[in-house]
């Protein structure tokens, strides 16, 4: 899964970058080159998969006079590293570094220009499944416990494919929807949760994982005596 403060802080850092000098001296009415692929601003998924860390995207553009050769001016907005490609067409494959935001424009001949854009070249995804819901183990739902309990312990069992299940919340009350007691339980199970005789508990358990999963169980219940 991913984490969507990711991108948005990417595009901070482009913002705060600096322009190339170099595309400076063109001035706006001179944009005569108009650019495609990738997208302005926009979180770049596409292109091969050249290994775990690079991927090799094709960038197109138009231009509506021929001002080939042209030359593709590429920025890594991580380290500031730019790059030149020369093409004598409108299009170019690229390698990439993947989970790096960039910055790109084409000049021809002439002193035509583009303008800049930016666009983030995404990284593997990252895959989770969520934990399945809590059962409980102990008191069972809808079981009865000694009249003369003064206190119980809550035992519970959740499981997650990816084993990554770091911590529970555990609701506890006399309703049916019962408010939280304590949150960011490190075990299955919580004990010496104060009950008096004649009445009736309800319980859930919220089961959370590292990448921020979650997974509610059904709402337990026990009476005590």
């Amino acid at each position: 899964m991913k984490n969507p403060n990711l991108f948005i802080f990417l595009i901070l850092i482009i913002q705060s970058c600096g322009v190339d000098s170099e595309v400076l001296k063109y001035a706006p009415d001179q944009f005569n080159i108009s650019l495609i692929f990738p997208e302005n601003d926009s979180e770049c998924t596409e292109g091969i998969i050249v290994s775990d860390t690079q991927s090799e995207l094709i960038f197109e553009w138009s231009d509506t006079n021929d001002n080939s050769p042209y030359q593709v001016h590429l920025t890594n907005l991580t380290n500031s590293e730019t790059g030149v490609f020369d093409s004598d067409n409108k299009s170019i494959a690229i390698i990439l570094e993947r989970t790096v935001a960039y910055s790109w424009y084409v000049t021809g001949q002439n002193n035509n220009s583009s303008e800049v854009w930016t666009f983030y070249n995404e990284g593997p995804g990252l895959e989770s499944t969520i934990p399945y819901p809590a059962t409980a183990i102990s008191p069972v739902s809808g079981a009865s416990i000694s009249q003369t309990s003064t206190t119980v312990n809550l035992i519970w069992k959740a499981e997650d494919e990816d084993n990554d299940i770091i911590g529970y919340d555990l609701y506890f009350g006399e309703t049916e929807e019962p408010a939280l007691l304590v949150s960011d339980i490190t075990t299955s199970r919580y004990n010496d949760i104060p009950v008096e005789a004649g009445k009736t508990y309800y319980w859930k358990i919220v089961t959370k994982d590292s990448v921020g999963n979650e997974s509610t169980s059904e709402v337990f219940n026990f009476s005590v005596g």
